[in-house]
């Protein structure tokens, strides 16, 4: 009896384990909020969902250069397009880069999984090739200003466009979204998450 119940344990604990180590796209529900910090102590912005359907879910996130945007994305999590307040497509020269038809995250997330992406990207208004290596390296707590979080660490490395640089963001399942975001680019500023509200 003690080795079944053992061995009931062991099941258990390694469905638990191989689950831990997956993350299945999210369930985003209207209302889910997420503000990150730039430098301390001023806010960053806001990304909101107000919109989900059988297509994909839009998100509207103020910042300074298009306080009431709206960012579209797909069912993948891939950038469509952004509108403006009028619903038009925001002017591209308002933004110093929109990652548009790219796909960022590829789910379910698995430590070792890689995936590339090569595509135009919009910077500064103009199309600019980019090649972009994307590698999940490891699942590991990440210490926020909203809290610590187990998350999926994925780094990236950009060329196609001079000079070449990497990155790192972090995808907590708890969350639903990212939690930081740190590179090596000049002037690229990390962030964080700051607070969070998700809707039940």
């Amino acid at each position: 009896m003690r080795f079944l119940t053992l061995a009931a344990s062991l099941i258990v604990a390694s469905s638990t384990l191989a689950y831990a180590q997956a993350a299945n796209k999210p369930t985003l529900v209207v209302g889910d909020t997420w503000i990150y910090t730039k430098r301390p102590p001023q806010l960053g912005e806001e990304a909101r969902i107000v919109r989900v359907d059988e297509n994909g879910y839009s998100v509207v996130r103020p910042n300074s250069t298009c306080p009431k945007c709206s960012w579209v994305y797909d069912n993948e999590f891939t950038l469509l397009k952004v509108l403006g307040e009028d619903g038009e497509p925001a002017e591209a020269t308002r933004f110093g880069f929109l990652g548009i038809g790219m796909k960022f995250m590829d789910f379910p997330l698995e430590v070792k999984k890689t995936w590339r992406i090569e595509k135009h990207g919009l910077f500064r208004g103009n199309f600019v090739p980019y090649n972009i290596e994307c590698t999940v390296a490891a699942l590991e707590d990440v210490k926020t200003k909203a809290g610590t979080f187990r998350a999926f660490r994925i780094d990236r490395s950009w060329t196609g466009r001079a000079p070449a640089w990497s990155d790192r963001v972090w995808f907590s399942p708890d969350v639903k979204n990212l939690v930081k975001f740190e590179s090596t680019l000049p002037n690229a500023e990390p962030w964080e998450l700051a607070s969070y509200s998700l809707k039940p």
